[in-house]
């Protein structure tokens, strides 16, 4: 935004100049740019509170900081508290018997199966922040609560009306969940009480199929940041919003349907400290990537682009799910690769791609969603 001063003239005598001939006309130098850091620290450790310092009376608590177990305390700001991530759980689909979600480690071995009764098919999940378990969505058209030994709760079912969607879902620290209907937000509580959050247009034609110039965002995917609880809305079409309790429903970035690039964001995670990243597939040109959205020229970066071009590990493989390392970057994708179920790692450092596991041969087996454990 820009300012500008508007000087207004009176009728004021305009005064009588003096002789200034003879003055040293020599101007002070300018003075060095200041490099401190606007805004409010008054602890002087470089962050202020509106950058994410969290704790503005002690140096050794700011965004900058490493996590220090053990202390009871959130040392580096990103909502979390004596974190440690531990591997990440994913969602498995299976055509052949009872779905599960699994537990991998830092090193890519299965800590445990939970296996789901009721015939619950996880797609979408996060970890149930407010109680134990987790939050699903059941075959994209359902939100179900996952007990700790596989208890599988149907909270809120459209599998039988006629918008039967129901994608991507979070948790909340009351205990309630939040999730993507296409075109709405809803919150459900842990004993089925469903509310509208908000809505949208959703539909990038209109009834004579002709383009709608109203649409938003058809949106499957979601995550929460874990400070402010804004919630990112991951629009398919490569679109992008975010909402929350206080400023509502942002569109940072919508799409003319017939402009449209071939770009699809399907997959959305929220990295820890701040960032919003997805699984970006461009149907052009085949090509695959993780970006992260950029507030402000309302677009996606790439992070690391493949394809079938690069005869990379991944050439064959169709990613559904990611999730982010909070201690040190690193993402972690899951795909199918014809038979087999994969979770590859994309090391931060370098762009480097290799499997942190890879099942058996298993026709049936889908991996979906992914989430990472602390």
């Amino acid at each position: 935004m820009m300012w500008f001063l508007i000087l207004g003239c009176g009728e004021k005598p305009i005064a009588q100049l003096e002789d200034t001939s003879m003055e040293d006309t020599a101007t002070e130098p300018a003075s060095e740019p200041s490099t401190e850091p606007e805004g409010t620290d008054a602890d002087g450790d470089g962050f202020t509170v509106e950058d994410g310092d969290c704790d503005d009376t002690s140096p050794w608590i700011n965004p900058a900081r490493s996590e220090e177990p053990n202390d009871g305390i959130d040392n580096d700001c990103d909502g979390r508290i004596d974190e440690k991530w531990s591997g990440v759980t994913v969602s498995l689909l299976n055509e052949g018997g009872a779905s599960s979600l699994l537990r991998l480690n830092q090193l890519g071995n299965v800590e445990s199966s939970l296996t789901l009764n009721n015939d619950c098919m996880p797609t979408y999940l996060d970890h149930n922040i407010g109680g134990e378990g987790y939050v699903i969505s059941h075959a994209n058209s359902a939100l179900a609560s996952v007990s700790s030994s596989g208890n599988c709760t149907i909270l809120a079912d459209y599998s039988e009306e006629e918008n039967t969607e129901l994608f991507g879902v979070v948790s909340l620290p009351s205990g309630d969940f939040v999730a993507s209907r296409g075109n709405e937000l809803i919150q459900v509580t842990p004993d089925g009480t469903v509310s509208s959050l908000v809505t949208w247009d959703a539909s990038p034609t209109d009834e004579t199929g002709a383009t709608n110039p109203n649409f938003q965002l058809y949106v499957w995917s979601i995550a929460r940041n874990l400070v402010s609880g804004e919630i990112a809305l991951f629009g398919l079409y490569g679109g992008f919003a975010t909402w929350s309790n206080e400023t509502g429903l942002t569109v940072h970035r919508s799409i003319n349907p017939e402009e449209w690039d071939g770009r699809y964001a399907y997959a959305g995670a929220a990295k820890d400290g701040g960032g919003w990243f997805s699984l970006l597939f461009t149907s052009e040109t085949g090509e695959i990537s993780v970006a992260e959205f950029d507030l402000t020229t309302n677009d996606w970066n790439t992070r690391i682009v493949w394809s079938e071009a690069d005869q990379s590990a991944q050439q064959f493989a169709f990613p559904q799910g990611i999730t982010v390392n909070g201690d040190n970057g690193d993402y972690y994708v899951t795909a199918d690769v014809a038979t087999y179920s994969s979770v590859f790692r994309i090391r931060e450092v370098d762009d480097f791609i290799d499997d942190l596991y890879r099942s058996d041969s298993q026709p049936a087996w889908t991996f979906f969603g992914i989430v990472s454990n602390y």
